[in-house]
C-alpha cells in the first residue's frame, strides 16, 4: 500500500499532461486570431477596392475602366476573398457612389463539413466621390 502511495505522489510528468492538456485550447485560440485577422483584411482591401473605383471613375468617368482597378484589386487576394463585383451609381450633378461587394471566408472550416460549400462572411464597402472636369 505504501508502495502505490508513493507512486501517486510522485510528479513526474505532470507539466507534460498540463501541456497536453491546454495544447488544444491554445490552437482553437490561434485559429480564432488567424480569422480575425484573415477578416480585417478582407474588410481592409475592400475598402480600397471601393477608393479605387471612385479614384479611377472620378478621372476617367468610365465605369469599364474603373471596375477593372478594382477587380485587380480584388484579385491580389487569397482564395478567402470571393469577389461577388464592383458597381457604381451615379446620382447626378456629377456625383457617383461605388459600392464592392465581396464574402470572406472562414479559413479553417472543413468542407466536408459543409457538403463541399464552405460558410463566408458577407461584406460591401462604398466610396462616394465626383467626377473631376
Amino acid at each position: 500500500m505504501k508502495r502505490w502511495k508513493r507512486k501517486f505522489k510522485n510528479e513526474d510528468g505532470s507539466a507534460t499532461i498540463e501541456f497536453l492538456g491546454i495544447l488544444p485550447l491554445a490552437l482553437l485560440l490561434l485559429m480564432i486570431i488567424w480569422q480575425f485577422i484573415v477578416g480585417i483584411n478582407g474588410v481592409l482591401v475592400t475598402q480600397s477596392a471601393a477608393n479605387e473605383y471612385a479614384k479611377v471613375y472620378s478621372i476617367t468617368n468610365s465605369d469599364s475602366e474603373a471596375s477593372t482597378a478594382a477587380n485587380n484589386i480584388l484579385s491580389t487576394t487569397g482564395s478567402y476573398l470571393q469577389n461577388q463585383g464592383v458597381t457604381g451609381s451615379n446620382l447626378g450633378n456629377k456625383k457617383f457612389t461605388a459600392e464592392a461587394n465581396v464574402n470572406i471566408r472562414l479559413v479553417f472550416l472543413p468542407r466536408e463539413l459543409f457538403g463541399y460549400q464552405v460558410p463566408s462572411i458577407p461584406y460591401a464597402a462604398t466610396a462616394s466621390s465626383r467626377v473631376i472636369e
